[in-house]
């Protein structure tokens, strides 16, 4: 699956899938944007046969295309756990977040018939809860002490989206 999208200002985005050979070009994304990024070996558990993994890439003026962000789900029936998304923070405040995530959910509901995706953010991160209300999540809990933080633990916000089904 690969389908060109036109973004914020004049940049082309591509999303496709990722598979395991990709993981060297999502761990530098990882480490620059979280403050307790995943693993090699995280990031590499994550190709299996009930995950899928969808890349933005970004055209440059080379014509080269680079890996600027990517979404990870775990997937069960009909459920969808959106584990990880990660955009480059250079890339960051440019609409791709929302590019990576609607495609990547309208593919799952297409191709592998989700009718709700879930996922867990840091309390914290007000930019991404914003971003998943906009996207049509609710909030369905929290989860207490759940993220590490240099001075303890934060509190996890639990969303989720349903499509018709």
């Amino acid at each position: 699956m690969a389908a060109n999208l036109a973004t914020a200002g004049a940049a082309t985005a591509m999303i496709k899938s990722l598979t395991i050979a990709d993981v060297g070009s999502m761990l530098p994304i990882e480490n620059a944007a979280h403050v307790y990024p995943w693993s090699e070996a995280v990031l590499a558990s994550c190709f299996g046969e009930r995950y899928r993994v969808f890349g933005l890439f970004i055209e440059e003026e080379s014509g080269h295309s680079q890996l600027v962000g990517y979404a990870i789900y775990q997937y069960l029936f009909e459920e969808a756990t959106l584990m990880n998304i990660c955009i480059n923070p250079s890339a960051q405040g440019r609409g791709f977040g929302n590019t990576l995530l609607s495609h990547s959910m309208q593919t799952l509901v297409d191709k592998a018939a989700i009718e709700v995706v879930f996922l867990e953010v840091r309390q914290s991160n007000q930019a991404a809860i914003a971003l998943y209300h906009k996207l049509g999540f609710s909030i369905d809990g929290e989860r207490k002490n759940y993220y590490q933080t240099a001075s303890g633990r934060e509190t996890a916000v639990l969303m989720s989206k349903r499509f018709a089904s």
